[in-house]
């Protein structure tokens, strides 16, 4: 078992180095892809320093480019497994080892993403879990299912490629395996939490072009994949949005713009339409 792990980078805070070294031993080598326009400046482990066998520096081209290059270099590296992290992830203490051991085990050849815990500390009774979807950090994907699924959905940017690439996973007769013996720490948004009266909203927060983009992908997914799609996941992070946005958070209307702009191309099911992409690097 040969590991290549992608980090993906973006204006990263020095605890980023901290969150590496929490996988970085379990990984034969990193693969290091800065969003950061400009270039970031990065004080690596000396042990996670060692691995570095590429480090991309460039524009901000989002999250689909940087796992698509990763697939390429796992495939001319010769390493067996592409784990996906996000700067903001990290394993629990001693958890990577007990995760990559259980998933070196498995028998099944069916395609397969394997999956550690995320945000639960109380393990699971049974070592393998089959569960319905997966976020990209912290997620080990086998050679032989990046051959037999096939690249990822690059025109999506940010959000939802991790949703597709379950979607088609399950089309080609795949499936998604938690493995209970990892477990990740991952950060989600910048949430905020309002009171009023008996109802205690939660909302994640996110920047007008992290709106966009999520309301796009995920009309475009009701769409291509109805047979799967979660209404309930659709309408919380697209229907309820505005009403987070007005009740909760800053930047009413270029977030109100955003999300407008989100569903009207998401409706159109054509993700050439792109509002936002050259705001990137901005």
């Amino acid at each position: 078992m040969r590991i290549l792990a992608l980090i993906t980078l973006f204006h990263p805070s020095p605890e980023v180095a901290d969150n590496m070294a929490s996988y970085a031993s379990g990984a034969d080598a990193l693969f290091l892809w800065d969003n950061t326009p400009g270039g970031a400046v990065l004080s690596l482990p000396v042990e996670a320093e060692k691995k570095v066998i590429r480090y991309r520096r460039g524009a901000n081209v989002g999250i689909g480019k940087a796992l698509n290059e990763a697939v390429r270099l796992l495939e001319e590296g010769g390493f067996t497994h592409l784990l996906t992290m996000d700067q903001d992830s990290a394993f629990v203490p001693s958890t990577f080892e007990a995760y990559k051991r259980q998933v070196a085990g498995w028998q099944d050849k069916r395609p397969v993403v394997f999956v550690p815990r995320v945000n639960v500390s109380r393990k699971t009774t049974e070592d393998w879990v089959e569960t319905q979807g997966f976020i990209v950090s912290g997620s080990i994907f086998p050679r032989f299912t990046l051959s037999e699924v096939g690249a990822f959905e690059e025109r999506l940017v940010i959000d939802g490629i991790d949703v597709e690439y379950g979607y088609r996973l399950r089309r080609a007769g795949g499936h998604v395996v938690q493995v209970s013996a990892g477990e990740l720490k991952h950060e989600l948004g910048y949430p905020l939490t309002k009171r009023f009266l008996c109802w205690h909203p939660v909302s994640l927060n996110y920047s007008p072009l992290r709106v966009y983009y999520i309301a796009r992908a995920f009309l475009y997914l009701q769409r291509a994949y109805p047979e799967y799609v979660d209404r309930r996941l659709v309408r919380k992070l697209v229907w309820m949005r505005p009403f987070y946005i007005v009740l909760m958070e800053r930047q009413k209307g270029p977030k109100l713009l955003a999300w407008f702009r989100g569903v009207c191309h998401g409706f159109g099911g054509r993700l050439e339409r792109d509002a936002y992409r050259e705001r990137m690097n901005r």
